[in-house]
């Protein structure tokens, strides 16, 4: 009776095993990446800072730099607006950037203003005046370009002017900041 009652437990055992084996679920998922031509930012050699000029710290109004070189005001004589050139695969990339920039008078009698970015791109280096608006966390597309040598194609270029307020009683001196950019593919 033992023996028999050990083998019909042992039977269970074994059947229990082979259910709980057909309980078992699998899924799959296939992996995948694509992989494109190495995208780069450069700042331009010509256009290579965000100037504004020399200032009045009696401006009233605010001075305005445009990105699109065209509607300045409050400026000094001497401007610039910075470019960007980006490069890569014909795709879809998202350019983000600082919502604002500090400028620092780094003087013995620190000093700060906030200067406000303007960011116009298009696929054009030459049309900087027609260049659109872009805004931080939006998308632009590369794409081929016949003004420039095929080791820069797909490209499009960013020109980066901005706002800062009313100087009036600002301190004097030479402010500086950083702007940064950064882009990458969708």
């Amino acid at each position: 009776m033992k023996t028999i009652f050990k083998s019909i437990l042992t039977l269970c055992m074994v059947a229990g095993l082979g259910l709980a084996a057909n309980a078992q679920k699998t899924a799959s998922a296939t992996a995948s990446a694509e992989v494109l031509a190495n995208l780069t930012i450069t700042l331009d050699g010509t256009q290579d800072e965000i100037a504004f000029g020399t200032l009045s710290a009696s401006t009233t109004g605010a001075v305005v730099l445009d990105a699109n070189g065209s509607t300045n005001a409050n400026t000094g004589t001497v401007v610039n607006v910075a470019r960007f050139n980006l490069a890569g695969a014909a795709a879809s990339v998202t350019v983000s950037y600082d919502a604002t920039v500090t400028l620092s008078n780094g003087g013995s009698t620190p000093a700060t203003m906030t200067m406000t970015p303007e960011v116009v791109g298009a696929a054009l280096s030459t049309a900087q005046a027609a260049a659109t608006a872009v805004a931080s966390g939006s998308q632009v597309t590369l794409a081929d370009n016949p003004d420039t040598t095929p080791a820069f194609d797909p490209v499009y270029f960013l020109w980066v002017g901005g706002t800062i307020p009313a100087l009036t009683g600002q301190a004097t001196g030479t402010y500086t900041g950083t702007f940064n950019i950064d882009v990458e593919y969708n």
